[in-house]
This record gives C-alpha cells, structure tokens and sequence, in this order.
C-alpha cells in the first residue's frame, strides 16, 4: 500500500464520520417529503415567480399624492409647517427650514456667515433669503472671512 492510498483512505474515513449524521438527517427528511409538501401547500408555498416576494408590512398601505411609495411628513399629517424662508412653499423638515435651506442653514452655520434672522424653528415666511456669491467672487469672500478671524 502507497503512502499516498494511505493517506487517501485516512480523509475520506474523517470527512464520512464528518458528514455522516447530516447524510441521515437528508435521508430522513427525504422520507417524509409528503410531510414538507403537505406543509408548503398548508403556507401557500408553490413555486414562486421571478423577482423579490412581497413585503407583508407594506401590503394595503396607501401611497402618497406623488405617486411614489415615500410620504413625506406633511402628507403624514406630523407636520403642517411650511419653510421658513419668505416664499419657499415646501414642508419644513428640520429647525423649521426644508430640506434645501436646511442644508443652507448649515453651510452658514459652519462657515460663520449665519444671518442674524435665521433662527431655529423660525415661523413660517418669516426669514429673507441670503443669496451667496458663487465661484471666484464666493472663494474671496471665504477667503476675506478667514482674515478676518
């Protein structure tokens, strides 16, 4: 006997006591298919078609006025607000701006530029809009703004 017949023999011996009680646990499973197909019918577990199975949490609920599946929070009814800012016809997300001038908000917040009127949770229509200078003129300001700190 070669070595290599030896050592052959040796794996498989440990991979069939490895594998042997799942082998048995198949064959019994396999024996009582009629079990299985009996419990699939039960579930309404027939073959299934193409694509993701249906969400049972979103079944029957009502989709919003846009036609996505997203609401928004004023659709919701949580929040009747509108933007704080003069003119802006939008929801309020957060500190009562909308999402754009929120992200505004914070853009002046960090760069210390925040006016005076743009208060958390300000009412609605009530703070005049900042128009920011954009490209060189934007970067000089910036620039002007940290020589002055």
């Amino acid at each position: 006997m070669s070595v290599d017949r030896a050592i052959r023999d040796m794996i498989r011996d440990e991979v069939e006591a490895a594998i042997g009680p799942l082998a048995a646990a198949i064959a019994q499973i396999q024996s009582q298919g009629n079990v299985l197909s009996q419990l699939q019918a039960a579930l309404g577990g027939g073959r299934r078609g193409p694509g993701r199975p249906p969400n049972p949490f979103k079944v029957g609920r009502l989709t919003s006025s846009r036609g996505g599946g997203r609401r928004t929070r004023a659709e919701n009814g949580q929040n009747d607000r509108g933007c704080a800012l003069i003119g802006c016809k939008r929801p309020a997300r957060s500190k009562g701006y909308c999402a754009a001038h929120y992200q505004k908000y914070r853009s002046l917040d960090r760069t210390g530029r925040l006016p005076a009127d743009w208060k958390d949770f300000a009412p609605p229509n009530s703070v005049k809009d900042v128009v920011l200078p954009r490209g060189r003129a934007g970067a000089k300001a910036l620039a002007e703004m940290r020589k002055k700190k």
